[in-house]
């Protein structure tokens, strides 16, 4: 599987501390939507949860929300509703200059 890591907070302290909390939880769920353009994934959120899981050998369930209308995600802190067509036009314009992360 690869993932677009579009997502744009990151650090390596809280990378740190997702590995530790996944080494207890285990295999993480993550929202992402289907970009026939690229041919993989594009995550809408744990772009630490995704690195995290590739260091510790874990599977990432994806859950596809390609086909729903909106989403609420957190963005600056905040949960905001956002239109997934909206998202996938964003995440799309992204994509190119983002980590890919083969799972």
């Amino acid at each position: 599987m690869t993932i677009a890591l579009v997502h744009r907070h990151y650090t390596e302290k809280h990378l740190e501390e997702v590995m530790a909390e996944m080494e207890v939880l285990g295999s993480p769920a993550i929202r992402a939507i289907w970009s026939d353009l690229y041919g993989m994934w594009l995550a809408v959120e744990g772009c630490h949860r995704i690195r995290a899981a590739k260091e510790l050998g874990l599977d990432v369930e994806i859950d596809d929300i390609s086909n729903e209308e909106s989403i609420e995600i957190e963005e600056d802190g905040e949960l905001v509703s956002r239109l997934v067509s909206e998202l996938l036009e964003e995440l799309s314009d992204n994509a190119p200059s983002t980590e890919i992360v083969k799972l």
